[in-house]
């Protein structure tokens, strides 16, 4: 009984060590931060200490779709990620366009009407489809949304969000359009 207990704790350790040696193992680019930083920052392992990161996941092609909503509203979708304007959101047919640029980060753009600043009158869903990334930079690791600004990747806002990693995508609301990233 004793030896299968022993052989059972050297299991777990080891497997605990693996997954810590798997999550480590995986490297970011530098983001910009968000407060000023000493360079001694822990772990990044769940995303738990420290300043938060953009999600790395390089893409060299950028892709947009764009379409009419109207007051009912409807749903704009590209590949996985999707926005869904629920009916009384907009209180006139509207232009709604969905970029998701090439760069280094997993971010996606929305606008309105050519990049008019609107306020939704109801809040709408985004989902970002984050399949494009390393499932094992992801998967131990807490991510959430951020609203960013699109020139200096500055994070401005935590959005929040529910991460589905078995389909890598994180469905979030928000009042308003701008540039948005995916950060651990």
């Amino acid at each position: 009984m004793q030896s299968r207990l022993k052989v059972g704790r050297r299991l777990g350790s080891i497997l605990a060590i693996a997954l810590l040696a798997v999550g480590m193992s995986c490297s970011d680019a530098p983001t910009a931060p968000t407060t000023p930083s000493n360079g001694n920052q822990p772990s990044q392992l769940l995303g738990l200490w420290g300043s938060p990161r953009l999600l790395y996941c390089p893409s060299g092609e950028t892709q947009t779709t764009s379409a009419l909503i109207g007051v009912d509203g409807g749903t704009l979708s590209l590949g996985g990620t999707s926005v869904t304007l629920p009916l009384g959101s907009l209180l006139d047919p509207t232009t709604v366009e969905l970029t998701i640029p090439a760069g280094q980060y997993m971010e996606v753009d929305l606008t309105v009407n050519g990049g008019q600043h609107t306020t939704f009158l109801q809040p709408v869903v985004v989902t970002i489809d984050y399949s494009r990334c390393n499932r094992l930079s992801t998967l131990l690791r807490i991510l959430s949304v951020w609203n960013i600004d699109p020139d200096s990747k500055a994070l401005l806002e935590n959005m929040g969000g529910i991460d589905n990693k078995l389909l890598q995508t994180i469905t979030f609301t928000t009042l308003h359009f701008s540039g948005f990233a995916i950060a651990y």
